[in-house]
């Protein structure tokens, strides 16, 4: 048989400890009454890729996975294979990391093909990779004719493949690049891209960009100058998945860049984003002020946002009247009139607009200029709670970049209420992180409390983690509340240095690395650069 049955890979799932009996149990009737197989219900309800089952399976049978983005194809000994014999039966010959060859298989069971396969090539031993990774593979090396299944070269079944494999996987990107002689897909999961499967055919890359930019709205016959549009595409019954989408013209054709506007549910508490105890405590206590401004500070891609939608989710939205300006408006909050920023309506005249609607609470996306930090600031000495960010590397920096943009020290040490900064990291995976003992060096490094030997934490990788050893991403937050010493110190034009020293509890990003290290929540690797 050429096809792995579907209970081979729910089975070597369930050994894999990638979900439980009980769990199948429920998901029977569930699966039958949406008309979908067993294995679609678990993979929506675990956030299982097929990648996950395929690893699951190489992993019981003791046979190496070929990651199609990692091995490398041996053009030579796959020459080998006759035409007919590929679209019966999907494999390849690849190289591994070290060189070594391997007969890649989606079956490893398919004893026919397998068998017929080595009279060609030889004992070359086994390896497993997933179906329709290995036909995208040799639809780009042996043409149509070598490609099992017409879905092979479908760009509308292609695109369904990925957005989803984008929803199982929780990336927050899709980068589909033209390339020489083909093209690639990527995804950006927990802030690392990783290539998906295996490159494209040209002509089917060509036709995914234009499928990417008829949905979008664009305009398919313009491929020299940049475009941008958005889409929302379903991803199983009663969900979908908004995008927003830009083209751009490259040495070898195009490529597209697809923007996950999703919000993760289990995501939308502080509690749920690693924010201390202690240090969510005083954020609280802070947004219950009648007025003033709290800053969220770091790059882009560090979770500010994110922040600042779950401090709005701790006020009464019915109670307090909340108005945000953003570009873009990447979460809908019940409750909050949310206006998008655009070139007619900039910040600084969304903020003024606002004044004149009774607001309470009022959320600025990002403080960019002079304007919109004075109209910020004269918000909040009027009886407003303003809540923005800014781009900088620490808390203290918050009130270097306000005075570089022209606002007056005294005006910010009367209204500037706390100041977070915050980065992320990956989580390691809970399923198969390993303890080690630290080393003196690590031991200075951290400096942890006591005697007793370091115990770190390092990742392994598994079928729950596709192999990467992390799954998941944590803040880790720096915090500076301004009492009146902080205020006066702010106003008498002390130095981020003497910033720090003058708050009583300020709480750095190295305090906050040390100790979700220290927790086994994230690798050393991942935060020795905040160390």
């Amino acid at each position: 048989m050429s096809d792995l049955s579907e209970a081979t890979l729910i089975q070597a799932g369930l050994q894999a400890g990638l979900f439980d009996n009980a769990q199948l149990a429920r998901l029977r009737p569930v699966a039958r009454a949406r008309r979908v197989s067993l294995m679609e219900a678990l993979a929506s309800e675990c956030s299982l890729p097929p990648t996950a089952f395929y690893l699951a399976l190489a992993g019981i049978r003791g046979l190496p996975y070929a990651h199609l983005a990692r091995w490398t194809v041996d053009e030579v000994l796959l020459a080998k294979l006759p035409v007919a014999l590929l679209k019966r039966h999907p494999m390849a010959v690849l190289r591994d990391p070290s060189g070594a060859a391997h007969l890649v298989a989606a079956n490893p069971d398919d004893a026919l093909g397998i068998e017929a396969a080595r009279r060609s090539l030889g004992a070359l031993p086994l390896a497993i990779s997933e179906p329709e990774g290995l036909v995208t593979l040799l639809l780009r090396l042996r043409g149509k004719e070598a490609a099992a299944g017409a879905e092979a070269a479908d760009p509308v079944k292609l695109f369904e493949r990925i957005v989803r494999e984008a929803f199982l996987r929780r990336a927050s990107d899709i980068h589909i690049e033209s390339v020489r002689n083909g093209a690639r897909v990527r995804l950006r999961v927990d802030g690392r891209l990783e290539i998906l499967g295996a490159p494209l055919a040209k002509e089917l890359g060509d036709s995914l960009i234009s499928r990417v930019k008829v949905l979008s709205g664009m305009d398919i016959a313009e491929a020299r100058a940049p475009q941008d549009g958005g889409l929302i595409y379903p991803v199983e019954d009663g969900e979908a998945i908004e995008m927003r989408v830009a083209s751009a013209p490259v040495k070898f054709g195009e490529r597209v860049t697809l923007r996950v506007m999703k919000s993760d549910p289990n995501r939308q508490r502080l509690d749920a984003l690693g924010l201390p105890a202690a240090m969510g405590a005083r954020l609280r206590e802070t947004l219950g002020h009648p007025h003033g401004i709290v800053l969220v500070t770091g790059p882009t891609g560090s979770g500010k946002s994110t922040t600042l939608y779950c401090a709005l989710r701790e006020l009464d939205a019915d109670s307090f009247n909340i108005l945000t300006a953003e570009d873009p408006i990447e979460q809908v909050i019940p409750g909050v009139s949310q206006v998008q920023v655009n070139s007619k309506v900039g910040f600084a005249m969304a903020l003024r607009a606002f004044l004149r609607h009774d607001p309470d609470v009022i959320l600025v996306g990002e403080i960019r200029d002079l304007d919109t930090a004075d109209t910020a600031l004269k918000a909040a000495t009027t009886g407003h709670m303003v809540l923005s960010t800014l781009h900088t590397n620490n808390a203290p920096g918050a009130v270097t970049r306000l005075v570089d943009l022209g606002c007056e020290r005294f005006m910010l040490g009367a209204t500037l209420r706390g100041i977070l900064a915050q980065r992320l990291v990956r989580m390691l995976c809970p399923h198969c992180k390993r303890e080690r003992e630290g080393t003196a060096e690590e031991r200075r490094l951290l400096h942890p409390e006591g005697e007793a030997p370091l115990v770190l934490w390092e990742p392994a990788g598994c079928p729950h983690c596709l192999g990467s050893g992390y799954r998941g991403r944590i803040g880790l937050y720096e915090a500076l509340w301004v009492d009146d010493e902080v205020a006066a110190a702010i106003s008498a034009g002390a130095s981020e240095r003497e910033l720090a020293a003058a708050a009583k509890d300020y709480w750095r990003l190295a305090d906050d690395a040390r100790d979700k290290v220290l927790g086994g929540l994230t690798s050393l690797g991942e935060a020795r650069v905040f160390l």
